[in-house]
């Protein structure tokens, strides 16, 4: 689930998308509400990946304009150190309307999704036992130190206002708030682009704002047990201005991220009796590499669309040959063939080889190419939903698509 943070504060406030756990405050006497926040998030991510035996994260995100619900998603997820196994249940509405419902599912050797909207469920299962942690520390990333920094240099003063507030039974409130003349000029025109960026696109249910906008206020709040334990977070973000016509807008974002369950949370395999299950058996893949390139070794496509008399026409097809591909490179082609009378839509540079390579940094799943006339661009390979996701630096004729799927008559 991939979200932009708006502002210094709310990213402060919801660092614990991924790692909420537990653990004692030390050191607190001599330290901002800011900085045990930062202590608490570190130590509970080590709690997470080396001491916990098991435990769930409840994360949530909504997005509305004006009050109206535009956009929502929620993932319980459960962990199990000790088996080295993960599931995931994820509801949600997208932008377009579109229904989110999934189960994901995955241990040292079989990985299970089931979706609400596909009666198959597509089971891989590994010839050897994986290996690696269920549930990763972010600190511990090569970036983790670097970004630290960046974030610290952003807050700056901000870190004043977060507080901590001591209850009668030992538990602790930690919470902060920025409105108005509060929030820094930098993070307003850092947010006011993001959200130019991030919504002014083909989202018909996003308001397009254009003038005028900025950070409204941010405010977070963190609920930490009398035993150090940090069961919620909570942040939430509102961004006004204004869109071409003049009607004003606030954009509202909140975050809850809630822990339960520590070394009480069962993870259940998914039962597939009588059901329509599409195996395939992989060998081990570490990191992103791909579980069946063979698979992908064949013909995709999508549909060119335009837009005539208020409806949309379709007037040839984006076509994409893979004729061999492993987890270094991958060879093919990409042309694109129109209907009579549409020839005129063609050009030159929407025919060309494919000869991609995937770089050596880390973390990166797709091969990067460049075709014979300079244009450069790269390619990703979805296993779970059989599709390839082709981009390019330039624009694809008709209404754009870059998602393939395969030609399968």
């Amino acid at each position: 689930m991939k979200f932009n943070k708006k502002t210094a504060m709310l990213i402060s406030f919801t660092l614990g998308t991924l790692l909420v756990a537990t653990t004692a405050l030390a050191d607190i006497a001599n330290k901002s509400g800011y900085d045990q926040l930062k202590d608490a998030l570190k130590v509970t991510a080590e709690q997470g990946s080396e001491k916990f035996d098991s435990f769930t994260l409840d994360f949530s995100i909504a997005l509305m304009d004006n009050g109206k619900t535009l956009m929502t998603s929620n993932e319980i997820k459960k962990y199990d150190r000790l088996k080295g196994a993960s599931e995931t249940i994820s509801t949600g509405e997208s932008l377009n309307g579109d229904k989110n419902n999934y189960q994901y599912y995955a241990d040292k050797t079989t990985q299970i999704r089931v979706s609400e909207s596909d009666p198959t469920i597509y089971v891989t299962e590994y010839a050897k036992p994986r290996e690696g942690e269920v549930f990763n520390n972010p600190f511990k990333e090569d970036e983790a130190a670097d970004l630290e920094k960046i974030l610290d240099a952003i807050v700056g003063s901000l870190k004043d206002y977060v507080v901590v507030v001591e209850n009668s039974d030992a538990s602790k409130e930690l919470e902060g708030k920025l409105t108005g003349s509060q929030i820094p000029a930098l993070v307003n025109a850092v947010a006011s682009y993001s959200l130019k960026q991030e919504f002014n696109g083909n989202q018909s249910n996003m308001p397009h704002l254009t003038k005028d906008v900025y950070v409204n206020s941010v405010s977070g709040k963190a609920n930490v047990n009398k035993d150090g334990v940090m069961e919620s977070i909570l942040g939430t973000a509102v961004l006004s201005g204004k869109n071409e016509q003049g009607t004003d807008h606030d954009v509202t974002v909140e975050i809850l991220v809630k822990l339960s369950g520590i070394n009480t949370t069962t993870v259940t395999k998914p039962d597939l009796t009588g059901k329509k299950v599409v195996k395939n058996i992989a060998r081990e893949t570490p990191g992103d590499e791909i579980a069946n390139p063979e698979m992908f070794v064949g013909k995709f496509n999508n549909n060119i669309l335009i837009e005539k008399d208020n409806k949309f026409i379709k007037i040839g097809e984006r076509i994409i040959e893979i004729t061999q591909i492993d987890n270094m490179t991958i060879t093919g082609r990409y042309y694109e063939e129109y209907k009579p009378g549409f020839e005129e839509y063609a050009t030159p540079d929407r025919k060309f080889k494919l000869d991609g390579k995937k770089p050596e940094q880390k973390n990166y799943s797709g091969f990067d190419y460049t075709t014979e006339s300079g244009i450069k661009g790269n390619l990703y390979i979805d296993e779970y939903g059989g599709k390839i996701h082709l981009n390019m630096n330039t624009s694809m004729g008709g209404l754009h698509d870059s998602t393939f799927s395969p030609d399968v008559e």
